[in-house]
C-alpha cells in the first residue's frame, strides 16, 4: 500500500487523467466573477422592467416565485449548452473563445450604451405601464372595468415572457461562456444568486432604487465588466 501511494506521488498528473484546476477554473472565482456578469446584466434590463410591471398585478409570492423559476430553467438550458462545449471542444480553444466573446460582448455593450437614451429605469418603467393598462382595459357589459386575467394567467403570461426575453439576451449567451471557461459548479451558484438578487429587488426596490438607475449606465459597466474579465482569460492564456 506504502509502495502504491508512493509511486502515484511521482505520476505526473496528466499520465493519471487527473488535472488540477487551472486558475481560471477556480470554485470561488467562478462563482464572484459569474454572480457580476449576471447581476450587472440583468439589474437594469428587460428582466428587470417585467418583473417591476407585474409587480403591480401580482402578489409579491407568485411573482418572485414565478420569475424565480423561469429564470432558473432558462439558466439551466444555458449552463447545459456552455457543458457541451467542454465535450467537444478543447479546453484551450474554449479559453480563447472565451476572450473573443467577453471582449465582444464589452465592446458591443459600450457602443450600445453610448447610443442609449439617458432615461432612468423608473422613466422606462412608467412607459411600460402605461402601454400595459392601455392593453388591459376590459370593459364588460354594465360597463365597468374588470381584470383580464387571474392570478395563474399572469404568473403563466410572465413565465412566457420572461424566457422569452432571456433567449439570445447577453445574459443567456454570457452563461453559456462562463460555464464553457470557468468552474461548471461555481457558474451554477454564482448565476442562481444573482438571479435572486436581481428578482427581489426588481420586486421590492426596483421602483425606488429605478430613479437613479438608467440602463445607459449599467449597460457601460457592464461593457467594462466584460472587458475587464476578457482581459484575465487573456493574461491566464499567456502566463499560466
Amino acid at each position: 500500500m506504502y509502495y502504491i501511494q508512493e509511486v502515484t506521488k511521482q505520476v505526473p498528473p496528466e499520465q493519471t487523467g487527473y488535472v488540477p484546476y487551472s486558475p481560471d477554473q477556480s470554485f470561488y472565482t467562478s462563482i464572484v466573477q459569474s454572480f457580476i456578469i449576471i447581476f450587472l446584466s440583468e439589474i437594469a434590463d428587460k428582466t428587470f422592467i417585467l418583473v417591476l410591471i407585474y409587480s403591480l398585478k401580482m402578489h409579491w409570492i407568485p411573482l418572485i416565485l414565478t420569475s424565480l423559476l423561469s429564470m432558473y430553467f432558462m439558466n439551466i438550458l444555458a449552463i447545459i449548452a456552455g457543458y457541451t462545449f467542454i465535450l467537444f471542444i478543447p479546453r484551450n480553444l474554449i479559453n480563447w473563445l472565451g476572450f473573443l466573446c467577453f471582449l465582444g460582448f464589452g465592446i458591443f455593450s459600450i457602443v450600445e450604451g453610448l447610443e442609449m437614451d439617458n432615461k432612468t429605469v423608473k422613466e422606462e418603467y412608467e412607459e411600460e405601464v402605461q402601454k400595459e393598462e392601455n392593453n388591459e382595459i376590459v370593459i364588460d357589459e354594465g360597463g365597468q372595468r374588470k381584470e383580464k386575467k387571474s392570478t395563474f394567467g399572469l404568473c403563466l403570461e410572465l413565465f412566457i415572457l420572461l424566457c422569452l426575453s432571456e433567449l439570445g439576451d447577453r445574459s443567456e449567451i454570457s452563461t453559456v461562456t462562463i460555464t464553457a471557461v470557468y468552474n461548471i459548479l461555481g457558474v451554477l451558484i454564482g448565476t442562481m444568486i444573482a438571479y435572486f438578487f436581481a428578482i427581489v429587488i426588481a420586486a421590492f426596490l426596483g421602483n425606488l432604487i429605478g430613479k437613479f438607475l438608467t440602463e445607459r449606465m449599467m449597460t457601460l459597466i457592464g461593457g467594462t465588466v466584460f472587458i475587464f474579465f476578457a482581459i484575465q482569460i487573456l493574461v491566464i492564456q499567456l502566463f499560466y
